[in-house]
C-alpha cells in the first residue's frame, strides 16, 4: 500500500475534488444531474451538511469521501452513510479506499457510531472485491421512489 495520508477536506482541496467528481460520476453514475453536484457538494461539505475526507499520496489529492451521521431507530447510538468513496483512475488497486475507510471507522470510533452502511452498484466487481474483505455483506434490496427532479 502506497503511504496513503487520509485527512478532512481543507479549502485547498476543492480543485482535485472537483476533478475527481467529474471522473467519478462519468464512470461510475446512473444518476441523472450527478456530474453537476459536485460543486453543490463541495458546498455542503463547507456548510456541515455532509461530511469530506480527501485521501492523499505524495502530496496529491488521489480519493475522496463522502459520508453523514445519522440517528439509528434501532440503537442510541448514530450510525454513518458512507455516501461515495472515489479513487482516482489510476491510483486505483493501491488500497487508498481501503485507507479511506479504515480512516472513516476511526472516527466512528471515536464518536461512538454504531455502524458504517454503504451501497455499491452490482457490476463494481472491484469495488465489492474491497468491501468483502474489510465488511459484511447484507442481503438488503434497495428501493428509490422519484418524487421530484433532481
Amino acid at each position: 500500500m502506497d503511504d496513503v495520508t487520509v485527512r478532512p477536506a481543507e479549502a485547498g482541496d476543492e480543485g482535485a475534488f472537483l476533478e475527481m467528481w467529474e471522473e467519478f460520476t462519468a464512470t461510475d453514475s446512473d444518476e441523472p444531474g450527478d456530474r453537476t453536484m459536485g460543486a453543490a457538494n463541495w458546498q455542503r461539505a463547507g456548510e456541515g451538511v455532509l461530511s469530506l475526507l480527501v485521501a492523499e499520496v505524495e502530496g496529491r489529492v488521489v480519493g475522496f469521501t463522502l459520508y453523514n451521521e445519522l440517528p439509528f431507530t434501532w440503537s442510541k447510538k448514530p450510525i454513518c452513510y458512507l455516501q461515495d468513496l472515489g479513487v482516482r483512475e489510476e491510483m486505483r488497486g493501491r488500497r487508498i479506499g481501503q485507507a479511506m475507510i479504515e480512516a472513516l471507522a476511526e472516527i466512528g470510533r471515536e464518536k461512538g457510531w454504531y455502524r458504517i452502511f454503504w451501497m455499491t452498484q452490482g457490476h463494481n466487481s472491484s469495488a465489492q472485491r474491497l468491501y468483502d474483505r474489510i465488511a459484511e455483506r447484507k442481503d438488503y434490496i434497495r428501493y428509490d421512489m422519484i418524487v421530484s427532479d433532481a
